[in-house]
């Protein structure tokens, strides 16, 4: 698989590179979080960088720091997808994913996604390839005062996420709340639990 993504990418590259769209960000969190698991254990970071190729062709890569006691110093996200729009308001996408843990003896793995998006709402299904587990995830913009978003994952539990962003200090802040299957069952417990809450800071560019 490592070497499909190297041809895919050498090929994505060799495309007329006026036309393409870098675009990126970086991060400041209380808590990194991946798919409702707290990865850091306190303070993070996070780099994000993406080519638009342009015909729905694009490219892109994540890092999250991890905790101190992680097998590792980084997650590494790196994607090759094609997205379509089907309509003014629906879109949908695939894309090959490869995760690595960086500076560690930590499994990775590989997953093509498949996504559709109407409006505020959308619906992700990553299918783990070889033995990983399959990730599905569902967000919504649509409530009135936060963001929502319910995500189950084979390998790592069921969680929610709640949260609410603002843009200012030309960049984006956010706030948000996970709950997942492993926390505490009682609601007063969840809330005390300030591992469950983060804050967060984003410069794009």
């Amino acid at each position: 698989m490592k070497t499909i993504f190297s041809i895919m990418l050498t090929g994505f590259l060799a495309l007329n590179v006026s036309a393409m769209d870098f675009r990126g960000a970086v991060g400041v969190n209380s808590d990194n979080y991946f798919r409702g698991h707290n990865i850091s254990e306190g303070l993070g970071y996070n780099i994000h960088g993406e080519v638009d190729f342009g015909k729905g062709l694009w490219a892109g890569a994540k890092m999250w720091s991890l905790a101190d006691d992680a097998d590792g110093d980084h997650l590494v996200q790196s994607m090759i997808g094609y997205d379509m729009s089907l309509s003014e308001k629906i879109a949908v996408g695939v894309a090959y994913i490869d995760m690595r843990h960086h500076g560690g003896d930590a499994d990775n793995w590989n997953e093509v996604m498949m996504k559709v998006s109407m409006g505020n709402n959308h619906f992700f299904y990553r299918k783990g390839l070889d033995d990983a587990g399959d990730h599905y995830e569902f967000r919504t913009g649509m409530l009135k005062y936060v963001d929502l978003a319910y995500g189950d994952w084979d390998d790592g539990g069921a969680y929610w996420h709640v949260s609410k962003g603002w843009d200012m200090f030309k960049g984006h802040v956010k706030v948000g709340y996970y709950d997942h299957e492993d926390n505490a069952d009682d609601f007063a417990d969840k809330i005390k639990d300030l591992d469950n809450f983060y804050v967060g800071y984003t410069y794009k560019f």
